[in-house]
């Protein structure tokens, strides 16, 4: 009886670590392909224009308190952020999940009209 029991203590023990081992490995590779992007880190990323066609239409790609950013032409739906990690992001997009600055855009080439509000 004493052997018994002494097995069903051991045996909840033993699946008790093994359920805990699959919660952390199923929750590790959950977590491996999120990303957490910050402008200072991942800064290395090459302009892509995946069109040459360009709206001869200013058209609004960010703004902050002091300032409206225009690319000259109407081209945010083709071109995109290349990082050097092979992903590739809008650069409206990039802004609003903020994995970049405008000032970095500016540094890295992209043509943007500054306007003050």
């Amino acid at each position: 009886m004493r052997a018994r029991i002494t097995f069903k203590i051991m045996f909840v023990i033993i699946l008790s670590i093994v359920l805990i081992g699959l919660i952390f490995i199923i929750c590790d590779k959950a977590g491996t392909g999120a990303r957490v992007y910050n402008p200072i880190v991942l800064s290395d990323y090459t302009i892509v224009h995946e069109n040459n066609e360009c709206l001869n239409t200013k058209e609004l790609l960010y703004e902050d308190t002091k300032y409206l950013y225009y690319l000259p032409c109407a081209s945010s739906y083709d071109t995109y952020l290349v990082w050097t990690d092979g992903d590739k992001d809008l650069v409206k997009n990039a802004l609003y999940y903020e994995k970049v600055t405008i000032n970095s855009l500016i540094e890295h080439g992209l043509e943007i009209e500054k306007h003050e509000k």
